[in-house]
């Protein structure tokens, strides 16, 4: 595997009192999009991982991260309907 992916480790998340107005719609949305994208990349790679283990024959390995790539799948699918939902305004 070449490929080569790195977290800047700044996952910080803003805290914020639900008392005040509304949420900025547009950076929820392209915070989702961005989310959703990476979460694509990561069961790509996990994907990846998978076919080489059973290559070395590791097949209980193998089997578990193919499933989580279904895991990641259900979610991403949820999010990007969530997306949708907020692009088309409802």
């Amino acid at each position: 595997m070449e490929k080569e992916h790195q977290h800047s480790g700044d996952h910080d998340h803003e805290h914020h009192d639900h008392g005040h107005g509304a949420p900025d719609l547009a950076k929820i949305t392209t915070l989702l999009g961005y989310m959703l994208s990476h979460n694509n990349e990561h069961a790509g790679e996990i994907a990846e991982i998978a076919h080489l283990l059973r290559h070395a024959d590791k097949d209980g390995a193998a089997d578990l991260l193919e499933e989580s790539v279904k895991d990641f799948d259900t979610g991403n699918e949820k999010l990007s309907q969530a997306l949708a939902l907020l692009k088309g305004g409802a």
